[in-house]
Parts: structure tokens; C-alpha cells; sequence
């Protein structure tokens, strides 16, 4: 690619993601961010899930407290840095910039993953997404690609499929001497400690004193009607609502790739469609959640796209800068307007998440007063589900206090003795009011 055309087409990916995505550097907390910077900072690291990215929240916390723009700002940087080694990692597989580039272009934004750009919580996705990657890449150095490999595990339980994907990799790309063959003292001698530290992980996930398959949102069901459930779940996001997917379209879905490989004839298409359907697995056979929950499947779209439309095109003639040129700018053209369309509908749940922290946290700082420690306050009135603990975790955080008590009038079984509590709260969802 001429370096003037490399330029333009970095300047435009890096537009839309500030476009579309820039606005993010401003969103509030969420729900869920209030009960990770509790976990985060009144448990020990060693009773968490997710060491590494709990460990990020409590250095957040000790610095930034409630002020957002600290915890946007990592979150967008591990965004940009996920772009960066999207990049590399297309690059690696397919030994094309144009593919590379096209590749980063369809992953610089897509609005269905809107928790990522307004949410800290999908924090663990961001670091594990960007280890699991670098790992990847640093494969041929095993004791790099070991530790990286293990802050990809500490981040999110996605990660175990790396040890997979680093074989498939060198077994289907041996042949052709591509860059991401296996070498002699390269990734092959990486894969027996990850194969064990996988297996290790995996039993301490099942078996260990925090065991995953007790919470019923990780208890898997391996069923066909399950398995096609989630891929129908995640596929309608991905493109964006416009087919209405069944198990056979699924099915369909499966059949079109693998015929798009086998009749382009480049093993880099095969080696996206492995990433694809391996990297799912771990959420194969659990109940769906955000489209956010596949953000370290994605790449392999991005790359099996960029490879097929650039093949196709190759396939009826000889490329040139200006026709590279020209399939960069008809993709941006058609994902432009199709984000824009999808972008309201991203981040409207966010916008109520948002207010719903917003209400409490800010006026707390207005209103709430000193508290004597381990105090008791009673919420006589709350618009929140009886099983809502954020007011308890806001509360907790802002004085610094884990015995602090806050019990909701709403959430008991008997009326409060009013006169029992140190100071009295009521809110509407809107603004906090101190009653007495």
C-alpha cells in the first residue's frame, strides 16, 4: 500500500472510532461499576474472579474516586490499543496492510458493543481482549507468551481458548510459510505449560472455592438448542437486527463461510472461521448476554471479511492503489451511515444506567454529611427492585466505611423503627432527598 493511502486509511479509521465512539471519554458509572469498585476495594484480590482487572478498579478508586473521566479514559485507551494489535494480528495472518487496514476499519466501532464505549464494567473484556491478542502475537517467545497468556486468563475466563488457536494457526498456515507458522523454540515449546496452566484454570473455574458453575449465568447446558440459541443471540447483533436468524440460517450461516474458504482457496480464511468457532465456545453453551460477551470473537469476523472482500476482488483483477484505494472507501461508505442508524439504539439502555448512578452519587456529595463509622441509614422510599444493592455499594464506597448499614424500607419485611438510623434518604430515581 503506498504510504499516502496507509495514512488516509489510518486517519479514517481512527475518525470513526472518535466519531462514533468518542463520546464515551463521558459516560458515567453504571450499576455494575458500583458493585466491581466494591468488590474491588473492600475484598482481597485472592476472593475475586478477575484479579487483574478488579486490580485496575482499586488503583481507579484510590486516585479517582467517583469522578468517571479517569475510568473512560483507560477504557478508550485499551480500545485504541485493541485496534492497534487488531492490526498486527491481521497483519500476521494474512501478510496483507490492505486486509490489516480493512480488518481495523470494520473493528473500529460497531454500536451493539455500546457497552464497551459507556460502560467500565466490560473493563475485563478490554484487557483480556488485549492480552489474548498479545499473546497471540508474541507466541514464537514462550516466557512472554506465557505471562502474557496468564494476564489474559487473570482478566476473563474467554481467554482459555488461546492454546487452541496458537496450534490451529501453526498447523493450517505450516504449509504455507506464513508468518504465524509454529518455529522450533518458537510457540510449540509455549503450548505445553499454557496447556497445563489451561487445564489448571479451567479445574480451579469448576472445582475451586469459587466455583463458576455455582452462579446459574455460567451454568452451561450443552444442548444443540442451546448452542444454536447462542450463535442466533450474537449473530443478530453482529449484523446489526437485519436477519431474523433460525437454527437452519445458522446452519447457513456456518455453510457460507466455509464455502467462501474452500472456493477463495486462502488458508487465512480458514484460519478466521477456526478463530470464530473456537473463541465461542466458552460462551457456547451459556445464557446469552450483551453482544459486548463476543468482543474477543470479533476479530475473527473482521479478519474472514477484510479477506474475502480483498480475494474476491483479487480474484477478478490485478490489484492496484487506486482500486485498494477505492474498496477502502465503498466499505466506509457503507458502514458510515449503517452506524450512524444503529448508534441511538446502542446506548439507550446505557443513558438509564448512567442516571440511575448519577442520582445518588452526585447529590451524596452535595448533601450526605459526615457519618460516624459503621452508622445505619434507612431509604423510607426507592423506586429499585428489592434485590438492588447499588445504594449499598454507593454508600459503602463514599464514606470508605464496609460496616456501614443501608437498609431499604421497600426491601423489608416489617416497618423500621426510624429512630434506630443515624440519617434518613428517600429517593425517585431523580434526586436524593435527606428526610431527617
Amino acid at each position: 500500500m503506498p504510504r499516502t493511502l496507509a495514512i488516509a486509511a489510518a486517519l479514517t479509521i481512527l475518525g470513526i472510532f472518535a466519531l462514533f465512539a468518542g463520546d464515551g471519554l463521558f459516560a458515567y458509572f453504571t450499576p455494575d461499576d458500583m458493585m466491581n469498585l466494591y468488590d474491588s476495594w473492600f475484598r482481597p484480590l485472592s476472593d475475586t474472579d478477575r484479579p487483574l482487572g478488579m486490580l485496575l478498579y482499586r488503583g481507579l478508586f484510590a486516585v479517582a474516586g467517583f469522578n468517571p473521566l479517569p475510568y473512560r479514559i483507560v477504557c478508550t485507551l485499551l480500545l485504541l490499543v485493541n485496534l492497534a494489535l487488531l492490526y498486527v494480528f491481521c497483519l500476521r495472518l494474512s501478510n496483507s496492510r490492505e486486509i490489516a487496514a480493512l480488518a481495523c476499519l470494520l473493528g473500529a466501532y460497531h454500536a451493539h458493543l455500546a457497552d464497551l464505549y459507556y460502560s467500565t464494567g466490560t473493563i475485563y473484556d478490554l484487557l483480556c481482549t488485549a492480552f489474548y491478542l498479545g499473546a497471540f502475537l508474541a507466541s514464537s517467545r514462550p516466557l512472554l507468551f506465557l505471562l502474557l497468556y496468564a494476564g489474559a486468563l487473570a482478566s476473563k475466563e474467554m481467554a482459555v481458548t488461546l492454546p487452541a488457536i496458537v496450534l490451529i494457526c501453526g498447523w493450517v498456515a505450516r504449509p504455507s510459510g506464513s508468518p504465524c507458522r509454529m518455529r522450533p523454540g518458537g510457540s510449540r515449546y509455549s503450548l505445553i505449560p499454557a496447556a497445563l496452566l489451561t487445564i489448571g484454570f479451567i479445574v480451579y473455574k469448576i472445582a475451586g472455592p469459587r466455583k463458576m458453575l455455582a452462579n446459574p449465568d455460567y451454568l452451561p447446558h450443552f444442548t444443540w438448542f442451546a448452542f444454536t440459541g447462542v450463535w442466533r443471540h450474537y449473530a443478530f447483533d453482529l449484523f446489526y437486527g437485519k436477519i431474523a436468524f433460525t437454527p437452519l440460517r445458522i446452519m447457513l450461516l456456518w455453510a457460507t463461510l466455509v464455502g467462501i474458504a474452500a472456493l477463495l482457496h486462502k488458508r487465512v480464511l480458514w484460519i478466521a472461521f477456526a478463530y470464530i468457532f473456537v473463541t465461542m465456545l466458552p460462551v457456547a453453551f451459556i445464557p446469552p448476554r450483551g453482544f459486548f460477551a463476543i468482543y474477543l470473537t470479533l476479530p475473527g469476523w473482521y479478519l474472514f471479511i477484510a479477506a474475502a472482500i480483498v480475494s474476491a476482488r483479487d480474484a477478478i483483477t490485478v490489484p492496484r492503489p487506486a482500486l485498494q484505494a477505492a474498496t477502502f472507501a465503498a466499505l466506509a461508505l457503507v458502514l458510515i451511515p449503517l452506524h450512524a442508524r444503529q448508534k441511538p439504539l446502542g446506548r439507550q439502555w446505557v443513558a438509564e444506567a448512567h442516571q440511575s448512578v448519577r442520582t445518588i452519587a452526585t447529590d451524596l456529595r452535595t448533601i450526605a454529611g459526615p457519618l460516624p463509622r459503621a452508622a445505619k441509614i434507612l431509604f423510607v422510599s426507592d423506586p429499585y427492585p428489592t434485590d438492588e444493592w447499588m445504594l449499598t455499594f454507593i454508600f459503602r464506597l463514599y464514606y470508605r466505611d464496609p460496616d456501614l448499614r443501608v437498609d431499604r424500607a421497600r426491601a423489608m419485611r416489617t416497618p423500621p423503627n426510624e429512630s434506630d438510623y443515624d440519617r434518613l434518604f428517600s429517593t425517585d430515581g431523580r434526586t436524593l432527598t435527606v428526610v431527617r
